[in-house]
């Protein structure tokens, strides 16, 4: 008689205590699920962009095809046709693509059409001809799409059949390898930075020509990535925070987990925490044979003599002329190196984890590894995974297959394997923000196989028979970034541009609460976003989500506009179209009684403008100051007669003299300079200068400045916190406290987007500028500012703001403490450093 073993009881997780590094590389991660809401329709009709344009079809069914063509061609489009690749075709997809290009003579955007077919579980290579072939015709295209500065010309889109909410609603998941696709489009903007992308969800049930007519009509409406259609309705996806749910299972010491992978990077750092906190057995594979230092004595090697022996071999190659190959032999010579190192520590430790050999791409080798767990298998995690980040121009197809296939292909196999198991069996894949977002330079491949993974993970999750399976197998995904120098990581730097890393032990903590939760679908695990944002990318981003540092995407979005034309580290033009109806301090400020835009927020758009033309490797650069600035006075009206601004920015960005950097910025409205300034760049820390002596008023000897009514410039004190400005009797400086101001007052924008300069308190100083010079009844119709120089500190602060006598120099310092008179003075009169320098501020 078999006695059953009765379960481990479910216990809680105890989170790891943390110290984080003060320069953010490394940052707590929150979970977020991804829901589908419902966005705004479209207009009807297709996109007046479309006219003139050269588009190229490839993919899909020859019908869907048609119609799309028809519909594009309607719309003013050439169109070109690629079609979908004989069944089992591996090959002459470059000489098609390329043959296509030089009969088009350009193109300026791609429908992909990609697998229409429902997916069956069956195959596992039903996506290789169609990837293969998008990826010859994106080669095709690059090195004109590369060069191409104008922001709105080239696009890429794809279709999928997810079920028109990207598989996160309760519809059918028809063809999951979709993902593929849409995991290729997020990060294609990160090697042609002025693609525009859209990728199109939709349902089984859309007919070909209802394809047709909202491929028209969603292209050249950029925004959201992701945008689906079902039963008329149009959505997008939003990232909502949420913890998982309780532990429904535990492992015990008679439990075996298997991985594909997992002798390295993250996935051994999962082996060993199962093993030491359960005492379970883990089971890791991978493609070679079991290290031997006995046949290889190079893998017994510390990690100092490991460099001298690499030194040496690299020596003798350079010697030979084998500097190539023999590099690829280090590399992968460490890469066994790892792993005979990680297997000999657990041996050590006397802790269960077996390596096994194993090819996951090959379905009996798959079974095979499965079968290892015996009756004990407790789980599955899908680790394994290769990246080789090249180019797009030398993302070769057999390089695609490769990291596809170890995702896709390992997936399926895996996942054959573990049906008929019981329903305590845990499924978990590992994937990545590299699918979500998009990765890196060089990720193309890698992004779209994580995607895929994702979708893949949604469509075997669902509830109902799928064709080909014996039963539903619930599956979890967890999407990570980068771990803390572990895992693939080529370039560990470069990555933190993009996103910060997770601690190993929060990411372990994390990935142990998600195995035992018992819960499906998809799990994002988010630090901060990073620097290396493209203006292409930004828009990409739905403002009403719970991602973290949203409040910055916003800002940055909002103070972008819509693109014109970019060029990478060198220039940027932008349109803004600024409504008075959505602009509160429009009321606010006024130029001869009419509405208009306020100084200070004009300021922050050309201050904006210099974030997205710094250079390469810039992150260490920081705004010193603002210089030369010129405001034309009456092109601010927003009146009854013109109730918004059409504004057009350039931004040119290039090296000083000094070595700094230098961008200089133009707001123009109806063809005329409205705003001028040049911004400065430095390395390293600048302060702002000024004296540090006690705040006039000190003496009492002070009279009230009044401000009368009319002239040429108002402010009413509705959205901006109006200072009481008063005059030093012994210096005759003017002087005030400012308050801190809030954007959500100046704009009506949820979220609020964050300002990186002080504008209650520079408005403050152009209204105390402008009746200190006497502008009460004068007709001023330039602003001139020799330099403006603030602390990101003044933002937040209240400052106390002076000025010389004659109003053209203005100091503030941060007086955070308590009102000590009633009259702007505050009790802590202790020197300060300044926070705020206007120099040079004239009306003429």
């Amino acid at each position: 008689m078999t006695i059953e073993e009765p379960a481990a009881p479910a216990r809680a997780l105890a989170a790891p205590v943390v110290e984080y590094p003060q320069d953010g590389s490394v940052r707590p991660v929150r979970r977020h699920v991804w829901e589908p809401v419902e966005t705004a329709a479209l207009p009807p009709g297709a996109a007046p962009g479309l006219r003139g344009r050269s588009i190229a079809v490839v993919g899909g069914r020859e019908a869907t095809a048609a119609a799309v063509g028809t519909a594009l061609t309607a719309a003013g489009a050439a169109v070109h046709r690629l079609a979908l690749p004989a069944e089992g075709q591996r090959d002459g997809f470059t000489e098609a693509a390329e043959a296509l290009h030089t009969a088009a003579g350009r193109i300026d955007g791609i429908v992909d059409l990609n697998l229409e077919e429902p997916f069956d579980g069956g195959g596992t290579d039903a996506w290789e001809g169609p990837l293969r072939q998008t990826f010859a015709l994106l080669r095709a295209c690059c090195a004109d799409w590369v060069a191409e500065t104008d922001a709105e010309r080239l696009f890429y889109l794809p279709v999928t059949r997810l079920g028109g909410r990207m598989g996160f609603g309760p519809d059918r998941v028809e063809q999951p390898l979709g993902g593929l696709w849409a995991g290729l489009a997020k990060g294609l903007p990160r090697e042609v930075p002025n693609c525009n992308i859209r990728i199109l969800d939709l349902t089984a049930e859309h007919a070909a020509e209802q394809v047709g007519d909202l491929v028209s009509r969603e292209l050249y409406r950029w925004g959201a990535f992701e945008i689906g259609h079902r039963d008329g309705r149009r959505y997008s996806l939003r990232a909502r925070h949420e913890r998982p749910g309780p532990a429904v299972r535990a492992l015990r010491p008679s439990d075996t987990v298997v991985m594909s992978g997992g002798g390295r990077g993250i996935g051994f750092a999962l082996a060993r925490s199962l093993a030491e906190d359960f005492g379970a057995r883990v089971v890791v594979s991978g493609r070679g044979a079991p290290p031997d230092a006995g046949a290889t004595p190079a893998l017994a090697l510390d990690d100092r003599e490991f460099r001298r022996y690499r030194d040496e071999r690299l020596r003798e190659a350079v010697a030979g002329r084998r500097v190539p190959r023999v590099r690829a032999e280090l590399e992968e010579l460490a890469r066994r190196r790892e792993l005979w190192t990680n297997l000999a520590s657990a041996r050590a430790d006397g802790l269960r984890i077996d390596y096994v050999r194993c090819d996951i791409t090959d379905p009996e080798q798959a079974a095979r590894l499965v079968d290892e767990a015996g009756d004990r298998l407790a789980g599955v995690v899908h680790n394994a995974g290769v990246d080789v980040p090249v180019r797009l121009p030398g993302k070769t197809g057999q390089i695609v297959s490769l990291v596809v296939r170890v995702k896709v292909g390992g997936f399926l196999n895996l996942l054959r394997a573990v049906e008929g198991r019981p329903p305590s069996v845990f499924f978990c894949s590992v994937g990545s923000l590299t699918g979500r977002w998009g990765g890196m330079v060089g990720q193309l491949d890698y992004g779209a196989a994580n995607e895929a993974l994702s979708r893949l993970g949604l469509w075997a999750s669902q509830d109902g028979e799928q064709p080909g399976r014996a039963r539903r197998t619930p599956v979890s995904t967890v999407c990570w970034p980068t771990w803390e120098r572990l895992g693939m990581v080529t370039n560990y730097e470069a990555t933190l541009r993009y996103m910060s890393a997770v601690d190993v032990r929060e990411g372990l903590y994390h990935w142990k609460r998600e195995l035992f939760s018992g819960g499906t679908g998809e799990s994002t695990f988010i630090g901060d976003v990073g620097p290396a944002m493209l203006p292409s990318v930004l828009r990409g981003y739905r403002q009403d989500t719970g991602l973290p540092g949203i409040e910055r995407l916003a800002a940055a979005r909002h103070f972008l506009g819509e693109p014109v034309r970019f060029r990478p580290h060198g220039s940027l033009t932008t349109a803004h179209v600024l409504r008075a109806g959505e602009l509160p301090c429009c009321d606010d400020f006024r130029v001869a009684g009419e509405p208009a835009l306020p100084v200070s927020l004009c300021l922050e758009y050309l201050r904006a403008a210099g974030d997205w033309v710094l250079p390469e490797r810039g992150d260490g650069l920081r705004l010193v100051e603002l210089r030369g600035l010129e405001v034309e006075l009456p092109l601010l009206g927003v009146g009854p007669g013109r109730p918004r601004a059409e504004l057009v920015r350039h931004a040119e960005g290039g090296r000083s003299e000094d070595g700094g950097w230098r961008v200089a910025v133009t707001l123009e409205r109806d063809g005329r300079r409205l705003a001028s300034a040049e911004l400065v760049y430095r390395e390293g820390e600048s302060a702002v200068e000024g004296d540090l002596s006690a705040p006039p008023g000190a003496s009492g000897a002070e009279e009230v400045l009044p401000f009368p009514r009319g002239g040429a410039l108002g402010w009413t004190g509705q959205a901006f916190r109006l200072a009481a400005w008063r005059r030093d009797g012994a210096t005759g400086r003017p002087y005030a406290r400012a308050e801190p101001g809030r954007t959500a007052d100046l704009l009506l924008a949820s979220p609020a987007p964050g300002a990186a300069l002080p504008l209650n308190q520079v408005e403050n100083v152009l209204r105390a500028g402008w009746l200190v010079q006497g502008g009460a009844g004068a007709d001023a119709r330039r602003l001139t500012v020799e330099r403006l120089r603030a602390e990101r500190s003044a933002v937040g602060a209240a400052v106390l703001l002076t000025g010389s006598p004659d109003g053209r120099d203005w100091t503030g310092h941060d007086r955070t403490g308590h009102d000590r008179t009633g009259r702007g003075v505050t009790e802590d009169l202790r020197p300060r450093p300044p926070v705020l320098r206007v120099a040079g501020l004239r009306y003429r």
